[in-house]
């Protein structure tokens, strides 16, 4: 079961994603070859799939704080430590490889997140490069460099969602292991 961060965030801002494609797909002239005039759908794939992960891990963050609360006082130093994750999810805006990695280690204890980005035919290594190539794409749109940068193939948006998915079900793993092996904690994820 996935957390609500992913179900709330991730999963609802994707299936935004899946609707662009769908539209891309309605707007093909059936011809072979490339599809003129369908590049900015392209790329407002990238965007929201970027964006989804940025919200998600904001979300879990925060989520995983309230785990992490006692659940009867005296609360020790969860209300300082709550109001510093807090403080770096409200400052966080750049969901790269390495941003993630440092977020989720200083606020929550997964030193490395990213060893943990693997599934059938994806490498922890292969999942860091997809997605500090889907970041770098969407600062190039988001950012106004000229040229637009072009994402040719619809195939490559098409997939991102997937991607994403994929991501933050390792990631949804990873920390549940690591709350229930470091705190004896059940996420009920």
């Amino acid at each position: 079961m996935p957390s609500d961060s992913y179900r709330d965030r991730l999963e609802r801002v994707l299936d935004d994603a899946d609707e662009i494609n769908e539209r891309h797909a309605d707007l093909r002239t059936g011809s072979a070859g490339r599809q003129y005039g369908l590049g900015a759908l392209n790329r407002a794939v990238v965007v929201m799939c970027v964006s989804a992960w940025e919200a998600y891990l904001e979300a879990l963050v925060n989520e995983c704080m309230i785990l992490l609360r006692p659940g009867t006082p005296p609360l020790g130093v969860w209300p300082a430590l709550n109001v510093s994750v807090r403080t770096q999810v409200g400052r966080f805006n750049n969901p790269t490889v390495q941003n993630t990695k440092e977020l989720i280690a200083s606020c929550i204890g997964l030193e490395d997140i990213t060893s943990r980005w693997s599934w059938q035919h994806t490498s922890p290594q292969s999942a860091r490069e997809r997605l500090d190539k889907a970041i770098s794409l969407r600062h190039q749109v988001a950012h106004g460099i000229m040229p637009r940068p072009i994402i040719h193939n619809h195939q490559y948006s098409s997939r991102l969602p997937g991607f994403f998915r994929k991501l933050g079900k390792a990631t949804d793993d990873a920390i549940t292991d690591y709350l229930r092996d470091s705190f004896g904690l059940n996420t009920g994820w």
